[in-house]
């Protein structure tokens, strides 16, 4: 087995995790992402294959701009750039309960490799798995012997494997790809390679770590890290890593929460094309004129009146646009899904009994709940690594190093967050108000009809919870 190789789970998500990276980003990614994101109409392609041939009436260039004027046409909605800051907006609402012995409290204020804080960490490891299902992580001491919590993206994780070690699933060996400058590099115009740093157990007991490049040859001497961080002479005998997921923390790739909402928000932004294709099409009638013989034709006055010979007709091929109104009704059918797909993430079932909540987390577990208390024990875990790898026994890591966050939303936050979502999409893209209407009467707000909501959002009295921008 080649060092790029690939779990299967992770070859087939990488399609999905790239999506969900160009739906962060937005309409510059998307547009970027081409016919990935937006197909040609058969007319474009057969336009462009017209234009290859002789004695084509249009250019290749031509043929290539009626694509990109279509696709500038489109609109992709922020949705889930807006959604995931609402969430994690929330979410940082929560302070995690925190116990660490004294010599790894710094960790408390300097975690990761860029110098931030146990918290921040959390809330990134939330903003992944509502986007991408997964966050890597690797315990790491620094060269003054400080312990760190490395952090990876889904996609720079592309293989790893497991193996039953008394009763549980435990990692046996880990890939994770890092970019690594060049030697002689130009400082004003860096050039990085790729390589990948291989944890695996050797003989199945000792914790190793290699650089390899891509054809497999190791660039740096292997290390073999021991207690209190460094080479020692007892070896760690398990992997460092955690895959935190928004299910689960087991290797296994999770559901992404928020990819429906970015389904949609991409079926919208290929409708969208359409749609203003059809409304420039209608505003653009194309002209025609017909003359019989040989007759002379002039334009004339300050509208470019024509003025055409005995015998000679004009008109416009003008585009009915029957289909506009389906395309605005598919549209506002994702604004729907859209809506409805961001507050289910974050619905906690705010006034549940106890046992019906957890029914439905255990049937609904990609909700914003079950995401925070996976990543606050994937955090907890990572610190216990770096505990027992500084020596401790195990009986004081369990009692001294404590990383708890049991998500506390008050009905008000979770309507407030969850009306945020529907009112963005709402207010963006121009989705039907009866939309945000159901969303305020579930939320227990109002139960006044769809017309006098109406009523009310003109005089500025609709009842939108403080939070509610």
């Amino acid at each position: 087995m080649a060092v790029t190789s690939q779990n299967d789970q992770y070859a087939a998500m990488l399609e999905e995790w790239q999506e969900m990276e160009d739906a962060l980003i937005g309409p510059r990614a998307i547009s970027a992402g081409g016919t990935t994101y937006l197909p040609k109409t058969s007319g474009m392609i057969e336009a462009e294959s017209l234009a290859a041939t002789e004695n084509s009436p249009l250019t290749v260039e031509q043929a290539k701009q009626l694509y990109l004027a279509y696709k500038r046409r489109a609109e992709y909605p922020l949705w889930v750039k807006d959604s995931l800051r609402t969430m994690v907006g929330l979410v940082s609402r929560q302070e995690p309960e925190i116990q660490l012995p004294e010599r790894m409290a710094d960790l408390i204020d300097e975690a990761t490799s860029d110098g931030f804080g146990l918290k921040q960490l959390y809330l990134r490891i939330v903003s992944a798995l509502l986007t991408k299902g997964r966050k890597p992580m690797l315990a790491e001491f620094d060269d003054n012997g400080r312990p760190y919590i490395a952090t990876y993206t889904a996609e720079t994780a592309p293989n790893w494997l497991t193996a039953d070690a008394g009763g549980r699933q435990d990692l046996t060996l880990v890939v994770f790809t890092e970019q690594r400058l060049k030697d002689g590099a130009d400082e004003f115009k860096p050039e990085y390679e790729t390589v990948y740093r291989v944890l695996d157990l050797e003989d199945g007991q000792r914790y190793r770590v290699r650089i390899l490049n891509e054809a497999g040859d190791e660039i740096e001497s292997p290390e073999y890290p021991g207690l209190v961080g460094g080479s020692q002479s007892t070896p760690l005998t398990f992997i460092p890593a955690v895959f935190a997921g928004s299910t689960d923390n087991s290797a296994d790739v999770d559901e992404i929460p928020l990819q429906t909402m970015a389904k949609a928000a991409l079926k919208y932004y290929q409708l969208s094309a359409d749609y203003f294709a059809s409304l420039h099409y209608t505003a653009h009638p194309q002209p025609w004129i017909a003359m019989n013989g040989d007759g002379d034709m002039r334009v004339t006055g300050p509208m470019a009146a024509w003025m055409l010979p005995e015998g000679g007709t004009c008109g416009y091929l003008e585009f009915q646009g029957a289909g506009i109104e389906a395309l605005r009704k598919a549209m506002q059918d994702q604004q729907n899904a859209a809506a409805e797909s961001g507050a289910k993430v974050i619905d906690i079932g705010g006034q549940e009994s106890g046992e019906a909540r957890k029914a439905r987390q255990n049937d609904q577990h990609s909700a914003l709940y079950s995401v925070c208390v996976t990543a606050a024990e994937a955090v907890e875990q990572m610190l216990r690594y770096i505990a027992y790898w500084m020596g401790m026994k195990e009986a004081e890591v369990t009692k001294q190093v404590i990383f708890k966050v049991i998500p506390k939303f008050s009905k008000e936050e979770v309507d407030a967050a969850m009306l945020q979502v529907v009112y963005n999409i709402v207010q963006s893209d121009r989705a039907p108000n009866e939309v945000l209407f159901e969303s305020l009467r579930k939320a227990g707000l109002t139960d006044k009809s769809d017309e006098e909501l109406i009523s009310l959002m003109t005089t500025g009295g609709l009842p939108l919870p403080e939070g509610v921008d």
